[in-house]
């Protein structure tokens, strides 16, 4: 029986960031083979591809160019995905995304000013609430 891992799905090659790029980790790909892989990015369905970037104001995921907030509709997205898959062995997400990284995303005050790379993203944190028994990797990807 393989293992079920969630992958950042710009970490798997897919042109889903906001710039219409990727960030490829070619060793997690060597890593997952003969996983069942289940590719997600919560970002491209919300707000689409190319986008506008979103920053974490005051714990709320707020669109740069907008200043929308996207945070529910973004969690929503780790919601649909626990609709679907009962469980993961393991969830590789993307470091440094306001969505995706674990411990590396920039966080600001209400006020705009910068408090440190060390935040958790809107998602990340629905996922670790949703998916308690998972293993949790944050991941870099290519340059």
């Amino acid at each position: 029986m393989s293992k079920r891992v969630l992958v950042s799905a710009c970490l798997l090659g897919r042109n889903c960031r906001y710039d219409g790029g990727n960030k490829i980790d070619w060793q997690l790909l060597e890593k997952l083979e003969g996983c069942e892989i289940v590719a997600f990015c919560p970002e491209e369905s919300v707000l689409g591809v190319p986008r506008e970037t979103i920053d974490i104001v005051a714990g709320k995921a707020i669109g740069n160019e907008s200043g929308k907030e996207y945070t529910q509709q973004l969690q929503e997205q780790a919601k649909r995905i626990k609709k679907h898959f009962k469980s993961f062995d393991a969830i590789y997400l993307k470091s440094k995304s306001p969505s995706c990284a674990l411990q590396s995303a920039r966080v600001y005050d209400n006020k705009r000013c910068f408090l440190g790379s060390n935040g958790i993203g809107v998602v990340a944190k629905e996922l670790k609430r949703l998916y308690k028994d998972a293993k949790f990797f944050e991941r870099e990807g290519k340059r």
